[in-house]
């Protein structure tokens, strides 16, 4: 029977409200987003806002259900939360009102549609923001699908999730937040081949735009569009060596930071940079980082002070950039930052770990000096988390695992769990693929940062387009290595991942011999996600054209006789997935239990790429737990001194 230490952690953690973003942060205020459960199955946005009071201490003062963007403004904040009737509800709080939403906002504007970037005009009291239009089934530019269920495309934007919820262009609004008059729209030109992406800042001149473009091979470009204050054309920079995106305008409205990700050429891996682009060069300036350190910029300090957000080894933490001197500093939270926003020489950041649930902290970006403001309370099962830096002989630069422990118990097997992306690592707290209920259960978990991991640069190269024949085959050389350094090396093994994790558990399985593999939504023909999934632009960026690099995807993609027959594996799929469709399962089921392997297979119909529903989520901790206990229970192996 599961362990009833498991069953509590799983059901408490799946009851959490998650502490997910900082929306919006003024000197002695900050807005935070938080996802609480809805009855039994939804997770709903909501904003709360937490302010400084004389002692220095920080309490809630409102909270708005159904709202998930925020942006401060001199007089209080704006915020957009969903109206009863679906549509979008643009509205105003005042600096100080400590009211129930009913009675204390002020609603500026009520829009169908999805908003996309909500900003202000530097120096103005003029709001401008992104609306992802509504569109209907049926439209076609001659009209001949009407009173069909038909969603029509005529380039590679078709998508399945497009048709799904059929969507219009992204447009743009302005307000005055005086709600004196209506909100207007901007007609903006965007150029042929060319999609707004919904991101959206202001500059004292003009206006910038995300923009994507599609490329003949079916890879996208991502770019900036200025749009000028003054009414003259419109200037689009698409950058030969970078895609920029997500914009970040600097106070003064002077210059616009941004994400920029390398392009890379050959076998070369991106790299990825905060850079500034003047508005009248539009020549974007890459900042280059200590010790090379990918960048994501999430404040600006002043005008000349940018922050961001950076991937160091086992955490990410604040590096803030001088203008002036082009020097670095390092400022660490208590933990790894997942989410920051600046104001006023400090951040408010959600930080997390592996055994730390998320929390908002205020820090000071000079001294370091932390402001808890708020926790989530959650009991974790005893246990302990170490740090293992790794260096294999055939990979270049460094690597590393975590080793998750019962406290003072004996170890019944070991659970190998691997990151999905697979530019992710596991620094901090992970909902979905969290290694306690395993902990719970009497497991060693060992959480693999194989090649390809943020926080280790120098071994991006060695998975870079060998998504099998490296990152795969470097993850089982490190959880040998793993095992033999700890003396877990005789425990019984099960291999869990989610999407590329999951190509990963299945192809190590021939190497480590688990008697259990578990994958969900894995990508596992890559040649055919490029083709038929959602995200086959971002394949096709990494691995070329599927037509003219016919072998490079079939040596990434799950080989066949992968699995020793007689493995048990455990396949689901959400049926709503598509970015990797269903059919991967489905096929790889198949193709196990002609081989002999002991294949189940669950297809979650209301999930997408991402297992996201708490009573889903419990399920699966449950079919996994069950099959661990079945599979590597029985064996006990004592503990060997560390």
């Amino acid at each position: 029977m599961l362990g009833e230490a498991a069953t509590r952690f799983v059901d408490d953690m799946q009851a959490q409200a998650r502490i997910t973003a900082v929306a919006a942060f003024g000197p002695d205020a900050v807005v935070l987003r938080v996802d609480a459960l809805e009855g039994q199955d939804f997770l709903v946005p909501s904003l709360e806002c937490h302010r400084r009071g004389d002692d220095g201490s920080w309490r809630p003062a409102w909270s708005v259900s159904g709202a998930f963007q925020a942006l401060t403004v001199p007089d209080g904040f704006v915020y957009v939360r969903r109206g009863t009737d679906g549509r979008q509800v643009v509205a105003h709080r005042a600096s100080g009102d400590d009211g129930s939403p009913a009675t204390s906002e002020r609603v500026l504007d009520v829009r169908p549609g999805m908003l996309g970037s909500l900003t202000l005009r530097p120096g103005t009291d003029t709001l401008v923001y992104t609306m992802e239009g509504p569109a209907a089934p049926g439209e076609h530019r001659r009209d001949v699908l009407r009173d069909s269920d038909a969603v029509w495309w005529d380039g590679p934007e078709a998508s399945l999730a497009g048709a799904r919820r059929p969507v219009g262009d992204w447009q743009l609004w302005q307000l005055g937040l005086d709600g004196a008059g209506e909100s207007r729209r901007i007609e903006v030109t965007v150029p042929a081949g060319t999609a707004l992406t919904g991101e959206a800042v202001c500059l004292a001149s003009a206006m910038v735009l995300g923009t994507s473009v599609y490329r003949p091979d079916g890879s996208r470009r991502f770019g900036l569009l200025l749009v000028p204050a003054d009414g003259s054309a419109t200037r689009h920079l698409l950058h030969d060596a970078f895609d920029l995106t997500a914009p970040l305008q600097s106070p003064d409205g002077g210059t616009v930071a941004c994400l920029a990700v390398s392009l890379p050429t050959g076998d070369e891996a991106p790299a990825q940079y905060a850079a500034l682009v003047d508005a009248r060069s539009l020549e974007p300036r890459i900042l280059k980082a200590p010790d090379d350190t990918w960048q994501q910029p999430c404040g600006w300090d002043g005008s000349d002070r940018l922050v961001c957000k950076g991937a160091d080894g086992p955490r990410h933490v604040l590096y803030t950039h001088d203008l002036r001197t082009a020097g670095w500093t390092r400022t660490e939270a208590s933990a790894s930052v997942v989410h920051a926003r600046v104001a006023a020489g400090q951040a408010a950041a959600v930080v997390a770990a592996i055994g730390t649930p998320p929390a908002l902290e205020v820090v000071d970006l000079a001294s370091a000096v932390r402001e808890p403001v708020r926790t989530t309370r959650l009991d974790l099962p005893r246990g302990r988390v170490t740090y293992h830096p790794q260096r294999l002989p055939d990979v270049p630069g460094a690597l590393a695992s975590w080793l998750c422990l019962p406290e003072d118990e004996p170890v019944r097997g070991t659970v190998v769990l691997l990151h999905g992306g697979p530019v992710r690592n596991w620094a901090e707290w992970h909902w979905r693929w969290n290694p306690w209920p395993f902990v719970a259960c009497g497991f060693a978990v060992i959480l693999v940062e194989p090649p390809m991991s943020l926080g280790y640069v120098s071994a991006m190269s060695a998975g870079w387009r060998r998504w099998r024949t490296g990152v795969a085959a470097a993850a089982v050389g490190q959880v040998r290595q793993l095992l033999e350094e700890t003396g877990l090396s005789g425990s019984p093994l099960a291999v869990v991942g989610p999407c590329v994790g999951g190509l990963l558990a299945l192809s190590a399985a021939q190497a480590l011999r688990p008697r259990l593999v578990v994958s969900y939504g894995g990508t596992m023909d890559q040649a055919q996600i490029a083709g038929g999934g959602d995200g086959g632009w971002l394949w096709t960026g990494e691995f070329g054209s599927p037509d003219s690099e016919q072998d490079s995807y079939a040596a990434e993609s799950l080989q066949p006789h992968s699995v020793p027959s007689g493995t048990r594996v455990l396949l689901s799929h959400g049926l709503q997935d598509g970015w990797v469709p269903p059919t991967e399962s489905l096929r790889v089921h198949r193709a196990l239990l002609r081989d002999g392997v002991r294949s189940e297979l669950v297809l979650f119909r209301t999930e997408g790429h991402q297992l996201a529903r708490p009573r889903n989520v419990r399920a699966w901790y449950r079919w996994t737990l069950t099959a661990c206990l079945d599979e590597l229970g029985a064996a006990r192996i004592p503990e060997e001194p560390r």
